[in-house]
């Protein structure tokens, strides 16, 4: 019988600079997508929400 492997922490996931680096890519290629403006009430929630999160993620950067 085999033994489940636990997930990783999150904490694991949040630290590792690399992901951090992937997840600010992909996240400012989607701004790029969406234009900066926004054209609806959506795409200007997104292109603030996707704001946010690379700051957050800079943040974490700064911080490890």
């Amino acid at each position: 019988m085999k033994k489940r492997e636990r997930p990783q922490s999150m904490r694991v996931a949040y630290t590792d600079p690399q992901r951090i680096h992937d997840e600010i890519a992909y996240m400012e290629t989607r701004l790029g997508e969406f234009g900066y403006d926004g054209d609806c009430a959506y795409e200007k929630a997104m292109i603030r929400f996707f704001e946010q999160q690379v700051e957050i993620r800079r943040s974490w950067l700064q911080a490890s």
